[in-house]
């Protein structure tokens, strides 16, 4: 259950949130046989997707080098490098095996004269996207000092007619397939820690329940279908719970689903209407939306039990919070004189920023390193699922126009 107003369309300034961060100027050199010369092309286009995509790197344009793949790997003069202003650059050694694709990377710092770091990379089959992502992931991950989450996946709601569908992704876009087809309808998915289970909200005729859903057999097992609301869970960073929605004692309330022995447990008790859970990093507490103050606000409670505190302090309208990987921040849909935005606060509620703005925004989910956010938002009558980055930055829609695409949710890792 979501706590919602109607939209009404007002021109409202928010204070965008802008990080005075820099991109970083990254020049990628992919040295390769030449009758391979179209898979280098495509190596590179994944990782130039990759790191411009992230908004921490800014690729450089190869017509701009001043030495070719070979010349580099021969002799590297930092000079050249520097004089085209390259913060960071990468050579890759692509070489096609006996069905596999190995690769040697070395990563320098121009500026410095330094040579980062060296690695060998090797998968089998002709999976060069998969490669990329691992060069892309290594990249981010020894420049920025955190991990890189190009090789990770986002699922969403496909609504087509009177019925909706699971669409499977990978994180830049790429390869959409159905993965669970014809719901009549199908809300709130969200990945277990390990990748293979959603756990989804779903209807049969107009009565909710709460599914897993098996990505790799496609098999649905039904644990919540109590009478009234069954909604919004969400699986415990241990993956040994699930939070969910549940108003089987006639209130609205937060319950707690241990998998193991397949049993509930009621967490809230307040009268007013609770929904929306969200997970801590560390398991320790839960996030949720509730009325209890008259309109709807974000609060969190021990996961174990106990009272609830408030987390917003501004505006009169925050619900659906997603807590960020690092713990440290919180996203959730705010309105501002009946225009919505998507924000994050910290858990103490200060440190307010708005990251974007847009009709019917819902569904915040945060990237597994906690840089980016994705969304739904409406545009001309359809949702698309955008995204953000999580410190400031311009919302980039990654799901085709024409297309109906809400509540995203980001895989685990």
């Amino acid at each position: 259950m979501y706590l919602c107003c109607a939209s009404v369309a007002h021109a409202v300034e928010f204070d965008i949130y802008q990080s005075d961060y820099k991109p970083l100027n990254l020049a990628v050199l992919v040295d390769i046989a030449p009758e391979y010369e179209s898979e280098a092309q495509s190596f590179y286009d994944v990782i130039q997707t990759d790191m411009n995509g992230s908004v921490s790197f800014k690729t450089q344009d190869p017509m701009s080098f001043l030495a070719s793949p070979d010349e580099v790997f021969e002799h590297l003069d930092y000079d050249d490098w520097r004089i085209i202003g390259t913060d960071t650059l990468v050579l890759c050694r692509l070489r096609r095996g006996e069905d596999v694709w190995v690769m040697d990377v070395q990563v320098h710092q121009p500026f410095q004269k330094k040579l980062l770091a060296e690695q060998h990379f090797q998968v089998a089959g002709a999976d060069l996207r998969l490669l990329a992502h691992q060069v892309s992931n290594f990249v981010y991950q020894l420049v920025l000092k955190m991990p890189g989450y190009f090789a990770s996946h986002i699922v969403y709601v496909r609504k087509k007619g009177e019925l909706s569908d699971l669409v499977y992704m990978d994180q830049d876009g790429y390869g959409r397939q159905v993965v669970g087809r014809g719901f009549t309808l199908l809300l709130s998915p969200d990945w277990s820690p390990d990748g293979r289970y959603i756990a989804l909200n779903t209807y049969v005729g107009n009565r909710p329940r709460l599914e897993f859903f098996d990505l790799q057999t496609g098999k649905r097992d039904v644990f919540g279908s109590f009478k009234g609301l069954n909604s919004t869970p969400e699986y415990s960073p241990d993956g040994q719970y699930i939070a969910a929605t549940l108003s089987k004692s006639g209130n609205s309330d937060i319950y707690i689903y241990t998998i193991a022995q397949r049993t509930w447990r009621r967490l809230t008790g307040n009268p007013a209407v609770d929904t929306t859970p969200t997970w801590s990093p560390d398991g320790r507490w839960i996030a949720f939306t509730s009325n209890r103050d008259g309109s709807p606000e974000i609060y969190r409670i021990p996961a174990q039990g106990g009272e609830a505190e408030r987390v917003s302090l501004e505006g009169t309208y925050n619900t659906s919070p997603a807590w960020s990987p690092k713990g440290d921040r919180i996203a959730f849909v705010t309105k501002k004189d009946w225009s919505f935005a998507i924000a994050t606060a910290r858990m103490d509620g200060t440190g307010l920023r708005y990251l974007a703005t847009g009709d019917a925004i819902e569904s915040p989910a945060w990237s597994p390193n906690g840089q980016m956010i994705v969304y739904s938002a409406e545009e001309n009558g359809l949702r698309r699922v955008y995204r953000v980055p999580s410190w400031g930055g311009t919302p980039v829609a990654i799901t085709p126009k024409g297309q109906d695409a809400s509540d995203p949710a980001w895989s685990k890792k």
